[in-house]
């Protein structure tokens, strides 16, 4: 495995995006290539958001099939339910917060999810159209039954990590979200 001291950097060594722009690199300081066309091509082996979306990608079709085949479900619904396991009685609204997803996708979750019987809700007193919701009993088995398949995916996913590789990345992960976070504000 490839070391990461060389992408992750000291915090006075960090690259700002005024850096980034005036010498035309990504943040890791990776450039974008010129090609004999003059076009420049991008060197997606070291561009974060790619490496990103690839491993959520895989990752997914790591636990789809399990979900769809055995329950029916998409990851969509995973998420929907492993958040309402940490967070009971979260509204639409909230869940799209905490997801960093669309209303209709949450919405559509929701309502699958409540049809099947996984889920509870209780309509808001000042507003009936807004609702809490919470894990069912057979909610809260379905959970622990795609949890068991989630885990088993985590595992796979982070053979032969250790275990500060992985707070490192974490770590990262984090400073990516709260930039984009405040970017977005």
């Amino acid at each position: 495995m490839e070391d990461l001291k060389g992408a992750v950097r000291p915090e006075e060594d960090c690259v700002t995006r005024e850096d980034s722009q005036a010498q035309g690199t990504g943040a890791a300081g990776t450039e974008a290539e010129a090609q004999p066309s003059g076009k420049r091509r991008l060197d997606l082996d070291h561009y974060a958001p790619f490496l990103l979306a690839a491993v959520h990608t895989a990752w997914s079709r790591q636990i789809a099939g399990p979900f769809r085949d055995g329950y029916e479900l998409g990851v969509v619904e995973w998420r929907v339910i492993a958040m309402l396991s940490v967070h009971p009685g979260a509204s639409a609204s909230q869940l799209c917060a905490l997801l960093r997803m669309d209303k209709s996708a949450i919405s559509r979750s929701l309502h699958l999810l409540s049809n099947r019987g996984y889920l509870d809700w209780e309509a808001s007193p000042g507003d009936v159209r807004r609702r809490s919701w919470w894990l069912s009993d057979s909610g809260q088995e379905l959970f622990e039954a795609l949890l068991d398949i989630a885990l088993d995916a985590e595992a796979r996913m982070l053979e032969g990590v250790s275990v500060a590789e992985l707070e490192t990345f974490m770590g990262v992960m984090r400073k990516f979200l709260t930039n984009l976070e405040e970017e977005s504000d």
